[in-house]
């Protein structure tokens, strides 16, 4: 019983990077085609959304560059593979330093609960049980 729950740990974060990687392509999409239908996706964040636009076409490309990272690391975490968790750890941790970045630009409550969040995650991710189920 507890392997089948050990085992179960590479594909949660498969899982959610599964998800990041069809949000990324989204963003992109919607920032290369503003006028196309996922723009809807910016209307819980259109200020962000219409900074984005200011930047021109390079924040779809790296919306979509950032997609095929995503798409790596779950396949990564898919296959159970160090590799895959090592990408995972580093995504997690840059995500926590743009929290913290977002924290001091003036953001201080989001910054906050997204660094948070971020810390929780990679502490689960150092454990013992979850780094065990990408090891051969």
């Amino acid at each position: 019983m507890q392997a089948l729950a050990d085992s179960v740990w590479p594909v949660i974060l498969g899982i959610f990077f599964t998800f990041a990687t069809f949000m990324c392509l989204a963003a992109g999409w919607s920032l290369l085609d503003p006028t196309g239908p996922a723009a809807a996706i910016w209307v819980v964040k259109p200020d962000e959304y219409r900074q984005l636009l200011a930047l021109g076409p390079v924040a779809g490309i790296g919306f979509l560059a950032l997609a095929g990272v995503m798409a790596a690391t779950g396949i990564g975490c898919f296959a159970r593979k160090k590799w895959g968790w090592q990408l995972a750890v580093a995504v997690i941790a840059i995500n926590a330093l743009a929290d913290a970045a977002r924290a001091l630009a003036g953001d201080p409550f989001e910054g906050a609960v997204g660094m948070a969040i971020a810390g929780a995650v990679l502490f689960w991710l150092f454990r013992p049980r979850v780094r065990q189920a990408f090891r051969p």
